[in-house]
Formats: structure tokens, sequence, C-alpha cells
């Protein structure tokens, strides 16, 4: 006689990213799908394909992060010009 019947199964849990919203939470995805692929809770290719959708996640929001650093360089350069202007025209008053 089999005891099949007493022995409950656990359903494999769901694989969840979580929250996408910033660089940070991409890489801890890209991170978590690969351990998941690794461990076989996740099969290889829903994984790969998973994980080239973060990678591109994850140039887009470099590339948006770049763009800002950029932005504020720029603004940080023209008020520094700005500044030295004024100092040469105090001195050249004087």
């Amino acid at each position: 006689m089999s005891k099949d019947s007493d022995q409950t199964a656990t359903a494999p849990r769901k694989f969840k990213l979580g929250h996408l919203g910033n660089l940070n939470q991409v890489i801890v995805a890209l991170g978590k799908t690969i351990r998941a692929m690794a461990d076989g809770s996740l099969d290889s290719q829903v994984g790969a394909r998973i994980c080239n959708g973060l990678g591109i996640m994850r140039a887009c929001l470099e590339t948006q992060t770049m763009e800002r650093l950029e932005e504020r360089m720029d603004e940080i350069a023209d008020r520094a010009m700005a500044d030295a202007a004024d100092r040469t025209q105090g001195v050249a008053l004087q």
C-alpha cells in the first residue's frame, strides 16, 4: 500500500522580481534571476529572456542617469564661468 497521499506536495514558489523603478532594483532583479536559473527554479530560456529585458532596462536607466549628470555638470560649469566673469569685472572696476 502506498502512502503518497499522506505527503503534501509543496507547490514551487512563483518567481517574482519586485519593483524595477531604479537602477539598483534592476541589478538586484538580474541577480535574483540568475540565481533562480542556477538552482533550477526558473527555466533557463525564460530566465535568459528576463535577463535580456532587464539588461535593456539597465542600459536605459544608466543612460538616463548619465544624461542627468551631464546636465548637472553643464549647470555647474555655467555657474562657475559666470562667477569667474563677475570676479574679473570686479577686479577691473577697482
